[in-house]
């Protein structure tokens, strides 16, 4: 079984791999002749290269959460433009539009469609709602699943309180807007905190208390204070993470090494907390859990409260 450090190293390194080769691909589409507009283009060519361009956007989307699901679209996003090229150069069968590379030149010349001036005209305009079609990207890859979700609890809430105002009228509907949005509001807010609580707790038991090294004390200009007493650990694998000690003179004496928390965080993220922090953050359960219950009972009383008021008569 490999090393922790090793592990993250190979990691790293992998992940560096995949965004070299997303790089590459994208300047290999900023840099290709081709264009849905010029003279010769078919619907075909059209297709396989927005096929490689949403490959390319997906898999950038995806490379840092997902990188076997980016190199796949990658692959898929290279093929496109394989078979573009292909027909470019007039290598798939007689009905595609061939290519020829003129001597000495860096890009690609379509042969004109061997086919009367008025119908080339006629075929070019018909292909052009298809082309059009075939770029613009889909919904689930202009939004994120959140945002996909958001919109419909938006559309569903629309329509209840359309529901509650034709059983009992339109002021309880009107009512059910204040209701919505001010639980959303609270209940959303109150979870944050909650999680704050329980993801900072989570990561200082997972990381542990280290030692952070002095590193020497540096004039700041921010709010808390003039100077800053900088502290540095640095794990196994080589990496480092800072923490800063505010004091109002550089004359203060800093002990050579202080016993910090470190927090292992999402994307990467780490930070260096003291005990009191770490102990002072279940504190903010007495303002996050407050809100989370005020939030769901307005929820709650708008949705189904209001419509079940306006039906049993309770709302007159």
């Amino acid at each position: 079984m490999l090393p922790q450090g090793k592990r993250r190293r190979e990691a790293r390194e992998e992940s560096a791999r995949l965004q070299g080769r997303l790089t590459a691909f994208g300047e290999l589409l900023a840099g290709h002749p081709f264009a849905a507009d010029r003279p010769g283009a078919t619907h075909v060519m059209a297709v396989e290269y927005a096929r490689a361009l949403d490959a390319y956007e997906r898999a950038a989307r995806v490379a840092e959460r997902d990188p076997v699901s980016a190199r796949r679209e990658l692959a898929e996003g290279l093929a496109a433009l394989h078979r573009l090229n292909a027909l470019l150069v007039g290598a798939l069968p007689a009905d595609s539009v061939g290519a020829v590379r003129p001597p000495g030149g860096s890009g690609f010349t379509p042969k004109p469609p061997t086919v009367p001036e008025e119908a080339g005209t006629g075929a070019l305009a018909a292909t052009a709602p298809a082309r059009e079609a075939a770029s613009r990207p889909r919904l689930r890859e202009r939004f994120t699943a959140w945002q996909l979700l958001a919109r419909a609890a938006l559309v569903v809430l629309a329509c209840y309180c359309v529901l509650v105002g034709l059983v009992g009228g339109w002021g309880p509907a009107l009512a059910c807007v204040p209701l919505l949005n001010f639980g959303a509001g609270l209940t959303g807010f109150g979870t944050m905190v909650c999680r704050l609580v329980f993801s900072r707790t989570r990561s200082a038991v997972r990381g542990g208390r280290v030692a952070a090294e002095y590193r020497g004390t540096e004039r700041t200009h921010g709010v808390r204070g003039p100077w800053e007493q900088r502290y540095v650990h640095t794990d196994t694998a080589g990496r480092e993470t800072a923490y800063g000690r505010t004091v109002p003179s550089p004359s203060l004496a800093a002990v050579p090494v202080r016993r910090l928390w470190l927090l292992e965080e999402g994307h990467g993220d780490r930070t260096l907390i003291t005990s009191t922090e770490l102990c002072l953050t279940p504190l903010l359960l007495v303002v996050g859990v407050p809100l989370l219950l005020l939030g769901l009972a307005l929820l709650l009383g708008g949705v189904p409260g209001m419509l079940v008021a306006v039906s049993t008569g309770l709302w007159s």
